[in-house]
């Protein structure tokens, strides 16, 4: 076995004791609600996974660090790993309940193994499309887990390894591996520590606000935690829409909370910065849409409905820009353009370093200032320098072509993956499904948001289930580590020939 294997499955081995240790850290709600019927299924969960991750790690120890090409396939089969023992409690605790009278059918659906890895990927990668008909029918334990593996999702299952893995040379590439990039401390081990007390501080915030405004203890727990994870599970079955308007306000400040980079928190908590909530160039564009989105939301619907639906129109914009997917109203009874524009937000998603997915508004901004800064190149007279400005900060022509470069190559594989999403799902749904849907559900599905139009569900087919499985896998991977992760294993079956050298 080459040293690259070895580093893979070592790792890999780490990352496997995430799920062992939540399930063991489940144990006192099913103590606490007397849901004894959960604990064995929370137990097993435990002892595969731990014991599957100390043998990989003790049997694949070396010294060796992870290169780039390698940290992305780590991370690419993390995210799978974690999530196929995370469906394991759906299962198991259905299959405890189902022996029992009178058992829901959200919860008999979780025999099916199709509907609980459905339900775990969802979670894991923050993204909040269930199979679950009514939430609100399954018990605490399942509940909780839902919450649970969206607000360990959401920060990351690397980010959580990395804070307790003493510093070395390739810690730096499995931060980035997960589409990370923020240095907000000497070193990436302080780092990820900080955007996990800064996380953690905010799921408190969320919580007690919650239930200031009269919010149950229970809801406002789990809203809380999915609520700054981005991830939009709710358990209530109606979402939010049954909230006042102040449960709604909080909902919203946490969302937006959640969808602004830790280095605007870290710097603003930390260092009293406060100006840099609208002097950082990426936090000035999460402004300008998060203000005018609602405005052409509502204009729509006054159009089409002859009611501007303000409340409504500000939530669900919030809610698809931020890619954190609670939902007020039934997103099937409004127009095409709204969906389309709603889909739009989803696709844009929030700040690049914060827990929200999308293509992420600081490659929308170096996209549209390449596409100023082309235009000003062609009018400038000969010889004359081109400056390149991105907020208070100054480019060199190397490096402002590089993050036009990086952002359209992203934006182009998105893109191109969302329309052959959309293409496959034609495919499976019925003819009279609008396609104005399957554009909304697929861009829910990649950008990890969460808001559906009703395609998702246990009776969808598991070829669409396993559609959008992967949609959301790719989005919360950001695409590019997939397909490394492909390569290498073209190149393990001797389809591409091996790299000859670093």
């Amino acid at each position: 076995m080459n040293s690259s294997t070895r580093i893979i499955l070592r790792d890999l081995g780490r990352v496997l004791h995430v799920p062992g240790l939540m399930a063991l850290a489940s144990l006192p709600i099913c103590y606490l609600f007397q849901e004894y019927y959960a604990i064995w299924p929370f137990v097993w969960t435990a002892l595969i996974a731990l014991v599957v991750g100390q043998l990989l790690y003790r049997v694949f120890q070396c010294s060796d660090e992870a290169y780039l090409d390698q940290a992305m396939v780590i991370a690419a089969l993390s995210w799978i790993c974690v999530s196929l023992l995370g469906a394991l409690p759906f299962m198991l605790i259905a299959a405890n309940l189902t022996e029992q009278p009178q058992v829901s059918q959200t919860v008999q659906a979780f025999r099916q193994p199709w509907n609980a890895l459905f339900e775990s990927f969802s979670g894991f990668t923050a993204t909040g499309l269930t199979v679950a008909l009514d939430p609100s029918a399954l018990p605490r334990s399942l509940q909780w887990w839902r919450s649970f593996t969206e607000w360990i999702g959401g920060a990351g299952i690397i980010v959580l390894i990395l804070s307790v893995v003493g510093s070395t040379s390739g810690i730096f590439r499995l931060y980035f591996s997960e589409a990370r990039t923020d240095r907000l401390a000497p070193s990436v081990s302080s780092t990820v520590r900080t955007i996990w007390w800064i996380y953690l501080l905010f799921t408190i915030l969320g919580v007690l606000l919650l239930r200031l405004t009269g919010v149950p203890w229970w809801e406002a727990l789990n809203h809380g935690m999915t609520g700054i994870a981005t991830g939009g599970f709710d358990i209530t079955g109606t979402s939010v829409a049954r909230y006042d308007e102040r449960s709604r306000a909080v909902v919203i400040l946490v969302m937006i909370l959640g969808a602004i980079s830790f280095s605007v928190h870290y710097h603003v908590l930390v260092r009293r910065q406060i100006p840099n909530l609208w002097r950082d160039a990426q936090q000035r564009v999460f402004w300008v849409f998060l203000l005018l989105g609602p405005l052409v939301l509502a204009l729509e619907n006054f159009w089409f409905e002859r009611a501007f639906l303000w409340s409504d129109s500000a939530f669900q914009w919030v809610s698809a820009l931020t890619t954190a997917g609670f939902s007020t109203t039934d997103e099937r009874a409004w127009s095409t353009t709204t969906q389309l524009l709603l889909s739009l937000a989803m696709i844009i998603g929030g700040a690049a370093g914060s827990t929200a997915s999308g293509i992420k508004l600081n490659r929308v901004m170096y996209l549209y200032k390449g596409m100023v800064w082309r235009i000003q190149r062609i009018l400038l007279p000969p010889h004359q320098l081109m400056r390149y400005q991105v907020g208070d900060k100054s480019l060199s022509e190397e490096d402002a072509n590089n993050q036009v470069e990086s952002a359209g190559v992203l934006v182009i594989l998105w893109l191109a993956m969302l329309g052959l999403g959309v293409f496959i799902m034609l495919h499976m749904l019925p003819a009279q499904v609008p396609l104005s849907e399957v554009i909304f559900e697929m861009a829910s599905a990649q950008s990890n948001v969460g808001l559906s139009v009703g395609i998702t569900g246990p009776d969808l087919h598991w070829s669409g289930k396993l559609v959008l499985i992967l949609f959301m896998y790719m989005g919360r991977l950001e695409i590019v580590p997939v397909f490394i992760l492909g390569f290498a294993l073209l190149r393990r079956m001797g389809i591409m020939a091996q790299p000859t050298s670093r």
